[in-house]
């Protein structure tokens, strides 16, 4: 596991529980019997019979349980490849396989991949090429409890904020705290033992794919040739969940088995006539005309029962009461037109042209197309005569460029008006709407307009990029907010434009390079990206969409909530400014204004370093953002001020505790909130720098000598060693900087070393 977060244990925990109790009832946490019902909280034989200092030594003897250390493990990664090639000067063939499986960081969620491709192309006549391309793979995912949500049963989410006092296993080895035994259930708000849930319920996801295509390409004459694809994507998933009789979930409804498969079929074909063509020795043109089709089918049908005689039965049909089936079908179309058109003079000066009439079945029935094209421009500024004897740059190429593309990500069906049935009206079978129609719904547009500088010194040892560019999205598909009372809560629509600016710059550069074969040396490679964005137009000509949170003049994820003041050094509230700046114990929507941290990287980039002597090299690549706030839903949920779940050991260390101390968290209540106040999440109490750089890639390597190579009758060996997400530099408090937002729940990255061998023969 990448990290395990920092909670407290039981003495810790007992702590802060007492506060809670002494803060919420105005009394000294000495008091006897606030120890004894804390005491009785966490199942202390005989709490309510205990004096003051048998209450003392009762707290300090309590033992603590590590549930991230149960939940979380040491993953293993298992692959092996093998590729084959060869062929004759009329037909080549490659076929490659390979087999992986994963034990993944969280128990029973293993992984199981086997992959077979077959590559065949066949020069048929002079003119004639005819490819095919076949990929088989099937997939098995051992699926955990839950991946994703707050879910009690889910290890990623209950593992850190159990109460630490709870056992995990009784002294007999059994589990702790499961229905049906005593105690049936764990101490606190997280009363599910998720070691049990884990091991007793199953479940899988199995994937069969078959990926292929058939290409054929024909030379018509020396400058122009013809090209097509039929390409299918074809896809069977199947899933089981099974809930253990012997579980919280499925305890008193004696077990529960559900079932689903879906049918993905992916369809793409294209044609497209290339040309390439030289006039005398300055003019070249070269290009494409085409057409492209896609259609997407997605079908699902669903079963699940419950009342299974004994936990051992986990087929559908020996369940004693059958829930529900379902049946689910979505599906798109797209199909375009486009071609391009490039021109190049003596090498030293281009221009091209594209050009697209894309459609989509997702939009309104007049709206379904949209046109998009670029045109772009370049100057080899190095190929003039000028700076042909130049021993200084070696590279310099100045580019400009207009463009735009759609965008169509969206439901299959958000433009539609749609009913739903399967309700019950006057004892009747009923239908309904459920969703609004929205006839003018169309494309997206993306447009951006960018100048670049590609530059080369002393032969190429230093090499690099500077773009500025400048994007702008109109017609943004987004859900508009709607009031409840008409029976919706939203509707897709384009809602108003957006603008992008940024600059990026890379720079690769040979600092060292021996002028000796196996000699030490040294390269570089570092990116840099800066991006601002605002919302420029809204629909209606609206300055902020209902709700606030989008609005003109401000980044489409700007911060936009209460400010938090900190906590009232006398009192320990938590307190916040309203509306006229004054502080005040309770906030309302009206008190929202714009904070200015964006809620996404302003500045974003990665260095990556290459060091080779001889045979070995040493690879490392350090990625960063700078420049955003988040919150994430797994780390408010260990830092409220109740004490009802174990907590963040920040929060007991910082926590307001006496008079006088000045901090960011308040003190612990049983109720959560102060009266006439507000809950200390409110606002952006809760949200955090999310800066970060990491060392994501670290990778030493061996090549072995030819000398090595004859002697084995090999082409190629190589040994290697990688690691993945190594080390992290940031003060982000939950388990991964990547991965930011509400994150409750989510199975955490792992930290990887990779050891492998690769050879040829």
């Amino acid at each position: 596991p990448l990290r395990k977060l920092d909670v407290l244990n039981s003495q810790e925990y007992y702590q802060l529980r007492l506060e809670a109790y002494a803060n919420t009832n105005n009394l000294p946490t000495s008091d006897l019997n606030m120890k004894r019902t804390v005491l009785s909280e966490l199942r202390v034989p005989n709490a309510t019979l205990l004096s003051s200092a048998g209450a003392d030594s009762a707290a300090a003897a309590l033992q603590t349980y590590d549930w991230q250390d149960a939940a979380f493990r040491n993953g293993a990664v298992q692959n092996y490849e093998l590729s084959l090639s060869g062929g004759t000067d009329k037909t080549t063939f490659r076929v490659s396989s390979s087999y992986t499986k994963q034990e993944a960081v969280v128990t029973i969620a293993n992984f199981k991949r086997n992959a077979i491709k077959l590559d065949l192309t066949n020069k048929t006549t002079d003119k004639l090429t005819i490819g095919t391309s076949i990929n088989l793979s099937t997939n098995y995912q051992n699926i955990p409890f839950a991946t994703d949500g707050s879910f009690l049963g889910s290890p990623a989410f209950s593992a850190s904020g159990i109460i630490p006092a709870n056992p995990i296993y009784n002294a007999d080895g059994t589990f702790y705290g499961i229905p049906g035994g005593t105690p049936a259930n764990l101490i606190g708000t997280l009363n599910q033992n998720i070691i049990a849930v884990n091991t007793f319920n199953t479940g899988f996801s199995r994937t069969n794919q078959l990926v292929g295509n058939l290409t054929l390409d024909y030379k018509i004459t020396n400058w122009l040739s013809f090209r097509t694809l039929f390409g299918l994507d074809y896809r069977i998933v199947q899933g089981k969940s099974v809930r253990d009789a012997r579980t919280p979930d499925a305890f008193v409804r004696k077990g529960l088995v559900q079932t689903q498969s879906t049918w993905n079929t992916n369809f793409t074909t294209y044609q497209t006539l290339n040309f390439n063509h030289t006039f005398g020795e300055k003019h070249r043109i070269d290009g494409l005309v085409g057409i492209e089709y896609r259609k997407e089918n997605q079908e699902s049908i669903s079963a699940s029962g419950d009342g299974f005689p004994t936990f051992q039965f986990t087929s559908l049909n020996n369940a004693a009461n059958p829930l529900a089936v379902g049946e689910f079908f979505t599906g798109y179309r797209r199909n375009s037109y486009f071609g391009s058109l490039n021109y190049t003079l003596s090498r030293k000066y281009g221009v091209g042209f594209t050009y697209r009439h894309d459609g989509s079945s997702r939009f309104g029935a007049d709206f379904r197309y949209g046109d998009f094209g670029g045109v772009k421009a370049n100057w080899n500024i190095d190929r003039e005569d000028f700076l042909a004897n130049s021993r200084v740059i070696s590279k310099m190429v100045l580019r400009a460029g207009y463009g735009s593309v759609g965008n169509d990500q969206i439901g299959n069906f958000d433009a539609l008006g749609l009913f739903g049935g399967g309700g019950v009206y006057n004892g009747g079978a009923g239908i309904a709407y459920t969703q609004l129609a929205n006839p003018k719904l169309k494309w997206e547009k993306s447009a951006s307009v960018n100048v670049g500088l590609d530059f080369g010194f002393y032969k190429g040892r230093i090499e690099g990029s500077l773009e500025v560019y400048d994007k702008k999205n109109s017609d943004l598909l987004l859900n508009q907010p709607l009031q409840s009372t008409t029976g919706f809560t939203s509707i897709a629509t384009n809602v108003g434009k957006t603008s992008n600016r940024g600059v990026e710059v890379t720079l690769d550069v040979d600092i060292i390079q021996s002028k000796n074969p196996g000699g030490f040396n040294w390269s570089s490679y570092f990116t840099f990206g800066y991006n601002k964005q605002k919302v420029t137009e809204l629909y209606g000509g609206l300055k902020l969409l209902p709700g606030g949170g989008v609005q003109v003049g401000q980044p489409v994820n700007v911060l936009f909530t209460q400010k938090y003041a900190g906590v009232n050094a006398a009192t320990g509230r938590p307190m916040w400014y309203d509306t006229l700046g004054n502080l005040t114990y309770q906030v309302a929507a009206r008190d929202r204004v714009i904070l200015g941290p964006t809620l996404l990287p302003v500045y974003t980039g990665g260095w990556r370093n290459t060091f080779s002597y001889k045979n070995f090299s040493l690879e490392g690549f350090f990625q960063y953002e700078y420049g955003r706030y988040a919150s994430d839903g797994q780390v408010n949920f260990l830092t409220e001020n109740i004490a009802r779940i174990n907590e963040l050991q920040v929060v007991f260390d910082k926590r307001w505790t006496t008079p006088g101390q000045v901090t960011t968290f308040p003190r612990f209540l049983t109720t959560g909130s102060e009266a006439k106040g507000s809950p200390a999440q409110s606002g952006n109490a809760r949200w955090f720098k999310a800066d970060y750089i990491r060392l994501k890639n670290l990778t030493l390597a061996y090549d072995f000598t030819p000398e090595v190579l004859k002697k084995f009758r090999l082409t190629n060996a190589r040994f290697y060693v990688t690691g993945t997400n190594l080390a992290t530099y940031s003060d982000w408090y939950s388990y991964d900087i990547e991965f930011v937002g509400t994150a409750t729940g989510i199975i955490p990255t792992s930290r990887n070393v990779i050891v492998g061998l690769q050879i040829g023969f």
